[in-house]
Order: structure tokens, then C-alpha cells, then sequence
């Protein structure tokens, strides 16, 4: 590891550190990484569409709820040795109520935002993504069907 990739990740754990409470940002003991918790600011009137699951035998109908929150986006990393001046961090993400191929487009995203600052810190910019534009990005507005997932089925890319 280079003094200079050491510094600007110690330099960038830090800065998200003092930015985020502990809530939505907690730093690894053991390794370079951590995880976030993102919470997307919704519109006013956000309503999401339930189907009955399988079990309940509702198939044709459903339930509309307005809601304030959605649970967060969970992004887990951790840093490279020669990261940011060769590689991006290593990183998974999830989120109970998006779909494997809605993860995986803000997976590319993310990868895109590291090839086009490649050399630079990116995990600030990445959370600023997900919590501001993950949405707009992903086409999701009023009112939005929730498919629901078998019991311990939650979902998640790296």
C-alpha cells in the first residue's frame, strides 16, 4: 500500500465519518471498509402497491399504502490496498425491495462512476447516487409495486 493511497483512505473515512451519523455510516474495526445505510428521500404522497403473496391466495388483488420511508439500500465495502490510485473498493449492495436486475443497473453505475474517476475517492460519490438519484435512476415513481419475495429471500449484488 502507498503512503498516498494509506492517507486519501484514511483522509476519505474520515470525511464520511464527520458527514454521516452512526446510523448511516459505520466504519469496520478489522478492515479498511464499512457499510452504509442509505434512506432515499421519497416525494410527498409516495404510495407503494402490494400484491397478496401466494400464501394468502390474493393473487388478483392488493393493497396501496402511502409511505414516508422505504427500508435503506445497504452498501458494504471495503478498500483495496491500491485503492483509489489503481483499484475501485470492493462492494456489495442491497436492498430489501429492489429487484436482482434493479440492483445490478446501480451496481454498473457505480462501477461507471469509479472508471470516470478512476485515481480518485469515490465512496462520497456513490452515496450521494444512491440516496439523491436512485429513483430517477431506476424509473420508480407513484405508486410503485413491491414484489414481494419469499421469506428470507433478500436481495443483493456485488
Amino acid at each position: 500500500m502507498s503512503s498516498e493511497d494509506k492517507e486519501a483512505q484514511e483522509d476519505e473515512l474520515l470525511a464520511l465519518a464527520s458527514i454521516y451519523d452512526e446510523d448511516e455510516f459505520k466504519r469496520a474495526e478489522s478492515a479498511q471498509g464499512g457499510e452504509t445505510r442509505i434512506c432515499l428521500e421519497l416525494p410527498q404522497d409516495f404510495k407503494i402497491f402490494v400484491r397478496g403473496n401466494s400464501t394468502e391466495n390474493l393473487q388478483g388483488s392488493g393493497f396501496e399504502y402511502s409511505v414516508s420511508f422505504l427500508p435503506p439500500l445497504v452498501l458494504n465495502f471495503e478498500l483495496p490496498p491500491d485503492y483509489p490510485s489503481t483499484s475501485p473498493p470492493a462492494f456489495t449492495l442491497s436492498g430489501k425491495w429492489l429487484s436482482q436486475a434493479q440492483l445490478s443497473a446501480l451496481c454498473k453505475h457505480l462501477d461507471n462512476v469509479w472508471e470516470e474517476n478512476r485515481g480518485c475517492v469515490v465512496l462520497f460519490a456513490w452515496m450521494q447516487f444512491l440516496k439523491e438519484e436512485t429513483l430517477n435512476y431506476l424509473n420508480i415513481s407513484s405508486p410503485y409495486e413491491l414484489k414481494m419475495c419469499p421469506q428470507g429471500k433478500g436481495q443483493g449484488r456485488t
